[in-house]
């Protein structure tokens, strides 16, 4: 039986009689862990031209994965069917996409044959006919084809600048087998039809990828080129008459908030934000943060910037200050950082100031992931972007956000903001973190469920801009929970003269260097700052407290030195927690069982 099936194969495709009939070749890949594949690949030969598209084994890939049908109706949006044809008459080749939207582009690429391709027998037969193998090298990718020019056709699935003469019967990369051709049959196609049709859109080939790659990608415009800077507020006088869409200043200018609409599950995406930012008329290095205000309790921190500061709870430092707005009570939540950004000295503002061997950035881009936030992004939100400064129009601030399909993390996620100490409101009258001195950063928040694989989302900073200072001089930042010392580290940046060429207006030095250059606490002119992630193990439901210590250095004259601070627990929700799980510690519980203890203990020490 088989002898007769290869005979009819090798008569189906003789030169003399097959040349100008329509044929098809049904390839397909290596299923995972040696399953047959779902997938198929179908060439359709009708004389010079070819056509190549995609199939799929329905039933087949069902049986493989019975949650395919549902992931494929959630995807449905972001979905683009593509379809190739070669013209070995024009030495063209086209791809051609359907687009979630029904609309249609095409690009349009040649290629020659054989000219890069280095053509070697081989022992290998597909579908009855003897192949060469012919290979080249692509982006640094070995690619191999095997061919028969004993077909009568030409054609090929993988579309190149180079292509062998005869038809492709497999594929590899780098040694791995891409495509193989299963069968190889005559096929009748209605007189008229036209295998490459007219295409009405034309691009060129990275517009065309880029369009495709694009296509499930939600993009929502928060802030477009808007100004931070010393300005009076425009907010009504409650936050019940705040409106969604409008861009609000708050803070004496240096703070911009507006309601958004966005997707309304964040499931199942890839969350980034991108600001884009520039200097107009303030030449410093700037901090700046862009945050999503959490409204799930009594109050929030809309509360502070519509009604003022006095109208939320405060922290109470040993210092005799307090501190309103920075660390979460059963009434209120901080708001959670997306991006610790700093800007550098007068980008896109300053530019004219000229140095030797630089051309200046025209702005900085800082584009982050921001998925483990993801249970804050979605449906209405409220998200503001600060830079402080005390100059009229200092700064020029876009922002973006964008959901990636595909992606996202598993389980339904958490976010519990713990605290927020940078003062936000400076122009606001907020004042200065600047209690680490005599005292640690100290919060007790109650955690509504078990979260698993938990993990303190940690920002710092440190500052105080001469010799002496935070910003330059080398800090421990230890973070304790519950009474345990769970995490210590270093903050500390050495990477900041890499971004020279954002920072034309930094101030140069006789020995060669800028200021831009030095390294500082966590942080450098032109970057963002990144958090650390503090893992916490399966945290139980319930009471728990945190603190953080921090050397702080002394202040000298009008100088001070303070800390920056961000935290908020991220991890998967459930229900309960596995019988036997606790918290992971990551040390030996701390001997002062009270943060405050721990800090004198400490003092004692220096």
């Amino acid at each position: 039986m088989k002898k007769i099936l290869l005979t009819a194969a090798l008569g189906l495709l003789t030169a003399g009689t097959m040349a100008d009939e329509a044929v098809k070749v049904t390839y397909t890949s290596p299923g995972k862990e040696g399953r047959p594949s779902a997938f198929r690949t179908v060439l359709t030969i009708d004389g010079d031209q070819c056509r190549i598209h995609r199939e799929i084994d329905t039933a087949l890939m069902l049986e493989q994965n019975p949650e395919w049908g549902a992931r494929l109706r959630k995807n449905d949006r972001s979905r683009v069917s593509e379809t190739q044809y070669i013209d070995y008459g024009t030495h063209k080749y086209y791809s051609m996409a359907e687009m979630p939207d029904g609309t249609t582009i095409a690009t349009e690429e040649p290629f020659v044959l054989d000219s890069a391709l280095t053509v070697e027998p081989s022992d290998t037969v597909i579908c009855g006919y003897r192949c060469k193998v012919a290979t080249t090298v692509i982006k640094s990718n070995t690619i191999k084809y095997w061919f028969t020019d004993e077909a009568g056709v030409q054609g090929t699935v993988q579309p190149a600048a180079d292509l062998p003469k005869g038809l492709v019967l497999m594929t590899s990369r780098n040694g791995r087998i891409g495509l193989k051709a299963q069968s190889i049959e005559k096929i009748d196609i209605p007189a008229g039809q036209k295998t490459i049709p007219a295409f009405a859109v034309v691009v060129d080939a990275p517009m065309y990828r880029y369009r495709i790659n694009n296509a499930g990608v939600i993009s929502v415009p928060v802030f477009d080129n808007e100004y931070i800077g010393i300005s009076s507020s425009n907010a009504p006088g409650a936050v019940d008459s705040l409106l969604a869409d409008t861009v609000y200043r708050l803070s004496g200018g240096t703070v911009i908030l507006r309601k958004v609409r966005l997707p309304e599950s964040s499931e199942g995406w890839d969350i980034f934000a991108q600001v884009i930012q520039k200097a107009d008329k303030d030449a410093y290095d700037r901090t700046g943060s862009v945050f999503v205000i959490p409204a799930g309790k009594e109050q929030s921190f809309l509360d502070a910037l519509v009604g003022g500061l006095a109208t939320v709870p405060a922290f109470e430092s040993h210092n005799g200050k307090r501190y309103p707005g920075i660390i979460a009570t059963d009434t209120y939540d901080t708001p959670v950082e997306l991006i610790r950004f700093f800007t550098p000295f007068g980008v896109g503002g300053y530019n004219s100031h000229r140095v030797p061997g630089q051309v200046w950035a025209d702005s900085v881009i800082y584009h982050q992931d921001v998925t483990h936030l993801a249970p804050l992004l979605q449906g209405e939100a409220w998200i503001g972007a600060y830079i402080g400064n005390w100059t009229e129009k200092a700064h020029k601030l876009s922002l973006t956000l964008k959901y990636h399909p595909g992606g996202g993390q598993k389980g339904e996620r958490t976010v519990i903001p713990v605290f927020n100490s940078l003062n936000l409101m400076e122009q606001g009258g907020q004042d200065y973190p600047s209690f680490m001195g005599s005292d640690s950063l100290r919060v007790s928040v109650d955690i509504p469920h078990p979260v698993r694989g938990a993990q303190l989302v940690y920002l710092t900073t440190g500052h105080g801009g001469w010799g002496g200072g935070d910003e330059f001089n080398q800090k421990e930042n230890t973070v304790y929970m519950d009474g345990r010392k769970i995490f210590a580290f270093i903050p500390w940046r050495e990477d900041c003269s890499s971004y020279r060429r954002r920072n034309p207006a930094s101030g140069n030095f006789s020995n060669g260097l800028s200021s831009s250059d030095l390294s500082r606490s966590n942080w450098c002119p032109g970057t963002v700052t990144n958090p650390v992630y503090i893992p916490l193990g399966d945290l139980p439901a319930g009471r728990h407290t945190f603190a953080v210590t921090i050397p702080q250095g002394e202040p000298q004259g009008s100088s001070f030195s303070y800390w920056c601070l961000s935290g908020a627990i991220v991890g998967e929700r459930v229900d309960r927690l596995p019988a036997g799980d606790e918290r992971t510690a990551l040390s030996d519980p701390h001997p002062d069982k009270q943060s405050g203890k721990a800090h004198k203990a400490r003092k004692r020490r220096k």
